[in-house]
């Protein structure tokens, strides 16, 4: 993975201190999940600095990691627990409950290691604009909004 990619995807702005929640899966089948932070990260080219991340295995299967099996659940975890907290009246947690592991004060990841990248800060504010709003997501096979997948099986039948 390329650095300008990296902070493209993350949405990382030059002269910004926030912490950018970030998933990424890397080539030896670890799921790392900590926050990016722009000054921290300003004098490197080929290395990622996470803060307070947390480390899993996900190749190996384990009684310890309740549900979760794939980095699919690794992400959905990350993501409904960052959803989940009120930012106004906390600061946001990857995991309050331990079940991603330890935290890491820093981690350093090479560009070239990381195979997935997970932008959670910005699933997080698209969930959260989908909570806000009225109206239901459309399914595949919603009905009631009438969905283009249905209305292509309509078409098929008759």
């Amino acid at each position: 993975m390329l650095r300008s990619d990296f902070l493209k995807l993350i949405g990382s702005q030059p002269g910004t201190s926030d912490y950018i929640p970030v998933a990424v899966l890397l080539r030896n089948g670890y799921g790392v999940a900590g926050y990016y932070n722009t000054p921290v990260n300003e004098e490197f080219a080929q290395t990622c600095l996470l803060v307070n991340a947390r480390l899993i295995d996900l190749q190996h299967k384990t009684d310890e990691r309740r549900g979760i099996h794939d980095f699919g659940d690794f992400l959905q975890e990350i993501s409904t627990r960052l959803v989940q907290q009120d930012d106004a009246s906390e600061e946001a947690e990857l995991d309050s409950t331990g079940l991603l592991g330890k935290s890491i004060p820093l981690t350093a990841v090479p560009y070239e290691e990381i195979a997935v990248v997970y932008p959670v800060s910005r699933i997080s504010a698209l969930m959260r604009r989908v909570e806000e709003d009225e109206h239901r997501l459309p399914t595949f096979l919603d009905f009631e909004n009438r969905s283009v997948i249905v209305k292509l099986l309509k078409a098929k039948i008759w």
